[in-house]
Formats: C-alpha cells, structure tokens, sequence
C-alpha cells in the first residue's frame, strides 16, 4: 500500500472517530438537559384519585347500578375526607405555630391536639360509613370477593413483604413454644 492510500484511510479514521465524539457528546449533553421521566407509580399519586370503581367491577363483577352507587358514595366519602384532612392541616399548623412561639400556652395546645385527635377519630369513622355502606351495596358473595382482595391489598403494601418476613401462616403460636 502507498502512502496515499494510507493517509486517505487515517482521515477516513479520523473523521469517523470525530464524528463518533461528537455524537457522544450529544448524547450526554441532551440527557444532562433533559430531566428524567418520572416513575409511573408517582405519576398515579400525584395525578388525581384514582377511580377504583372499575377496579372494583371488574374483580367484584358488580352491576350497573352497583357501580353508580359506588361511584356516588367515594364521590361523597371523597368531599368528606379532603375537609377533615385540611381541617386537621390547619390544626397542626396552628399546633406548630403555638408551639413555637415566645408564650406558648399549654392549654391552648392541648385543646388543638384535642380538636386534632376528633377530626381523626370522624376520618376513621368515616371510613367505617364508607365500608358499611359499600357491603349494603355488594351482595354476600361480592362481599366475600371484597374482603379478599382488601386482604391482598394489606398484604401487598406490608413493609415486610419481602420472602422469609411474612407474618407466620396458621393459628398463633404459644409463648412456651
């Protein structure tokens, strides 16, 4: 091979590998410019409440009807809970700022963390009415199927469900054991 037919495949190199650099360094440059995709699962919390009512028809194979009374009622349970939740807010927030004022006053602390406890205690029975009422709409066998699949749901979310820290299967056992 003749030297000119060496120095045309080196440009020929050296134009490939700069052009290869190049590319590279946009690659990297477009990826530092653009942020990440977020998760799926955040994308779900963040965006609205999600309507379980096609969850539920599906696994419960609840009627027409069913499905409008239940939309109804988490369209109702829903109004209920976002008040208590910003009634309680606000509660802490005062709690915080009473706290940390010059003169904080226990019994005005006492009487929010009263009002806080109350609001809760409605929240979490809010969620009984809203339990009851669902079962009243389902039929005994539906009723069944719900529990189950709140039972997995349980189990689903646990902190400890990674293999080998499940909770033991089957009656508890004794202390002498």
């Amino acid at each position: 091979m003749d030297i000119f037919t060496q120095k045309k495949i080196l440009v020929r190199i050296v134009i490939i590998l700069a052009l290869l650099n190049l590319v590279s360094i946009g690659v990297f440059l477009w990826k530092a410019v653009t942020p990440p995709p977020r998760p799926a699962a955040e994308t779900e919390a963040t965006a609205q409440p999600r309507d379980v009512s096609a969850i539920l028809e599906k696994e419960l194979h609840l009627s027409g009807e069913q499905v409008d009374q239940i939309k109804n009622l988490r369209a109702d349970f829903s109004e209920k809970e976002k008040n208590l939740v910003e009634a309680i807010r606000r509660e802490r927030d005062s709690m915080n700022q009473e706290m940390f004022n010059k003169s904080t006053r226990e019994e005005v602390i006492r009487s929010i963390a009263r009002e806080i406890a109350e609001n809760e205690y409605k929240m979490e029975m809010l969620r009984y009415d809203q339990a009851s009422q669902l079962k009243s709409i389902c039929t005994p066998e539906q009723v069944m199927q719900f529990e189950k699949l709140v039972r997995d749901m349980r189990d689903f979310f646990k902190p400890d469900n990674k293999p080998g820290r499940q909770p033991r299967k089957g009656p508890p056992r004794k202390k002498d054991e």
